[in-house]
């Protein structure tokens, strides 16, 4: 078989810092999800293991990058002198990339804190390939089909502890690579 010289090269995973519910916390998701998924025909849901609320994106390095944004993740990570926090979502909508996602209505004052040293340390250590967007903490539960996107409206509040930051990469499966995992102060 003769490979094709001029097909586009596969995207390569995303890397972000991140934070994973707890598997005691999947129920509650879970329960969300039934609740919540039928208003928007039927989304595909998301796998529990990829539930995840985006606390800083770094972008999609090339294989040959990435040793180079690990070690200067591993750097950022033990630098970090964050709380641990439960963070409320208290919101429902569909957006993005047709991302039913329940969000917070506000910022923990530790979530924001965690937030910014993330960005700092990212800058100082050179580690963001893209601009991260503004934080907004949320977590998707599922993928729409419609296309359509919907504003923030109440529900009823959904709350998550967190208590370490992980280092994640995307990529096919069930589940993401965890590249780095630092705790979270109590």
């Amino acid at each position: 078989m003769q490979h094709d010289l001029f097909a586009m090269p596969a995207q390569a995973p995303s890397v972000f810092f991140a934070l994973q519910p707890a598997q005691g916390d999947q129920t509650v998701l879970d329960e969300a999800l039934r609740t919540y998924a039928p208003r928007f025909g039927q989304p595909t849901p998301l796998p529990a293991a990829k539930r995840h609320v985006t606390m800083l994106y770094l972008g999609q390095p090339l294989e040959e990058q990435l040793p180079a944004l690990l070690e200067g993740a591993q750097r950022a990570g033990q630098a970090l002198r964050a709380q641990s926090f439960v963070l409320t979502l208290d919101q429902l909508a569909v957006f993005g990339r047709n991302s039913l996602v329940l969000a917070a209505a506000q910022t923990p004052p530790a979530a924001a804190d965690l937030e910014a040293q993330l960005r700092r340390q990212a800058a100082l250590h050179r580690l963001q390939l893209a601009k991260p967007p503004k934080f907004h903490p949320h977590l998707t539960l599922a993928h729409t089909h419609d296309g359509k996107r919907t504003a923030a409206e109440a529900i009823a509040p959904v709350r998550l502890s967190f208590n370490e930051v992980l280092l994640l990469r995307g990529g096919g499966g069930d589940c993401y690579d965890v590249l780095g995992r630092w705790p979270l102060s109590h």
